[in-house]
């Protein structure tokens, strides 16, 4: 059985077909034809992206807005779309990016950082000390797994080729019209990331900070908060107290569903909580739409704190691993958040999502490095 990019996108392995994010409506204002800006301030942007692949996501993009440059908060998967996203921030000023700062390692959030480097040589980029060693391994470890002959994603991209060349998909159907334009842009979009892959140079962070670094960005006051394990082992948050507007890297994500691949349930539902009580204006989640208040926040947390919950009674009650996966029921819980019940979501992505939320939980729960 396939898993869609969102299954990829947690736990950074193959993926299978579904269709890209694409947006429902003509972004107004400042946009280009893979990404759209929203302002939040008289000096705060974010950036929100389509997909990169059919397997693979960017990340939103933050932007600050200083006296004399510019402070960027994550810089997406493929260098191409950061170099896309320099093109629009200078279409919001004309000043230089001084910095660029990361949520977390995980790729689709840092890849892109080489385009900035090169735009501008001295940009100072920061993260969280572990974090910046994370993300030259593990950005070599994806460069190499994915470009090698015979890897998992040129695998894929053979397969898709093999279900055009034919007319047929997986399970021998003939492909429809649709399909059949849908694959030819999959195909093309795959070439183009493994071509990225394979050339792409890797940024090393040269800044670093521990727990908290609080700046004063000419004149603009950003809280770096580095919260600990919850989607990712150190997940750091951007805030602006002045302009109210909070980013949270994949803490949060509606893509529409939370990725939990590779999180810490047993510490990410606690943060949730402490997150709620920041008094936001906008807060702009790792991956999906900005958003006005709290409310899905709390819909992560009770998703989170439910799973916590049942599966320690599971737990208690001597099941396996195997038998936990199978019998932890969310149901009730995903009927609460409509995005979550929406034509959006596959009962493949909300299985993976359980299974792994599952997994997770039975480790942490019991001690056993998922913490």
């Amino acid at each position: 059985m396939t898993v869609s990019r969102r299954a990829i996108a947690a736990s950074l392995c193959a993926a299978a077909l579904v269709p890209r994010q694409v947006w429902a409506q003509p972004a107004s204002g400042i946009s280009d034809d893979g990404a759209r800006v929203e302002q939040l301030a008289d000096n705060v942007f974010a950036i929100l992206h389509e997909d990169a692949t059919d397997e693979w996501p960017h990340g939103n993009t933050g932007v600050i807005v200083g006296r004399r440059s510019v402070f960027v908060i994550d810089s997406c998967y493929l260098p191409s779309r950061a170099r896309a996203d320099i093109a629009l921030i200078r279409r919001i000023t004309d000043k230089p990016v001084s910095k660029l700062a990361t949520t977390h390692w995980h790729l689709d959030h840092n890849f892109g950082a080489i385009a900035y480097r090169e735009a501008f040589p001295r940009v100072e980029v920061i993260a969280e000390r572990e974090t910046a060693r994370w993300i030259e391994l593990n950005q070599m470890y994806w460069q190499r797994l994915s470009t090698a002959p015979g890897s998992a994603r040129r695998a894929a991209l053979q397969q898709v080729q093999a279900e055009l060349e034919r007319g047929t998909n997986e399970a021998g159907e003939p492909l429809t019209a649709q399909e059949r334009v849908s694959r030819t842009a999959n195909i093309a979009h795959r070439q183009n990331e493994l071509s990225e892959l394979e050339t792409v140079r890797i940024v090393t962070p040269n800044r670093f900070f521990d727990g908290r670094l609080n700046l004063n960005f000419e004149g603009v006051r950003i809280e770096m908060r580095d919260w600990g394990p919850a989607n990712s082992p150190h997940d750091v948050t951007f805030w602006l107290p002045r302009q109210r507007v909070l980013f949270t890297g994949d803490i949060l994500v509606q893509s529409p569903l939370p990725y939990t691949g590779a999180s810490w349930p047993v510490h990410w539902a606690p943060v949730l909580r402490q997150i709620e009580q920041i008094p936001i204006d906008y807060l702009v989640p790792g991956h999906g739409p900005v958003m006005r208040d709290h409310g899905y926040t709390r819909a992560v947390r009770v998703l989170m704190e439910t799973a916590l919950e049942r599966v320690e009674a599971l737990v208690r009650a001597g099941r396996t691993l195997a038998q936990v996966q199978e019998e932890l029921n969310l149901d009730d819980i995903r009927a609460q958040v409509t995005v979550w019940t929406s034509a959006d979501v596959s009962e493949a992505d909300w299985t993976y999502m359980r299974r792994t939320l599952a997994e997770r939980a039975f480790m942490g729960l019991r001690g056993q490095g998922a913490r």
